[in-house]
C-alpha cells in the first residue's frame, strides 16, 4: 500500500508528531510505501533547526532526518504554514522555492498545497496526525 501522511502537529506538546514517526516507521517495517510527509500549520516546526531537545529526550527532528536518509523519504513543508510561523524567512527570493532560508533543516523541500493535492491521486490511503 502507497501511503501519504499529513502532519499539523507540533514537534513536541502534542502526541501528533511522535505517534506519526512510530506509525512511519511500523509502515516501512511492513514493506508498506511511504509517498510522502507532508508538514502543515503547527507540524512545519518538525523541520525547525531550533530543535533542541534535553539529551535524555527524543530528538524528532534527527528521527525524521534518519528516515529521509534510511528510507529516501519525501519530507516536505508547507511554504505558507512556514513564513506565518517564522520558519522561513520573508525573502521575496525564497518565494520562488529555489532557497531554503531561515531556520528550515535542509532535509525538508518546500511543497505547495497544489502538488500534494495531485500526489493524493496517487496513494492509497492518506493519514493526518
Amino acid at each position: 500500500m502507497n501511503y501519504i501522511l499529513f502532519v499539523t502537529g507540533p514537534p513536541y506538546g502534542t502526541q501528533n508528531s511522535i505517534t506519526a514517526f512510530l506509525f512511519v516507521r511500523s509502515i516501512l517495517l511492513l514493506n508498506h510505501h511511504i509517498k510522502k510527509i507532508f508538514f502543515y500549520a503547527s507540524g512545519v516546526y518538525n523541520a525547525s533547526i531550533m530543535i533542541s531537545p534535553p539529551i535524555n529526550e527524543f530528538n524528532i527532528l534527527n528521527g525524521w532526518m534518519h528516515l529521509k536518509k534510511k528510507y529516501n523519504l519525501e519530507l516536505c513543508i508547507c511554504p505558507g504554514s512556514a513564513y506565518r510561523r517564522g520558519i522561513l524567512s520573508s525573502n521575496k527570493s525564497t518565494i520562488k522555492y529555489k532557497d531554503i532560508q531561515g531556520i528550515c533543516s535542509s532535509s525538508f523541500k518546500l511543497t505547495s498545497l497544489n502538488e500534494f493535492s495531485y500526489s493524493i491521486n496517487n496513494c492509497d490511503r492518506i493519514i493526518q496526525f
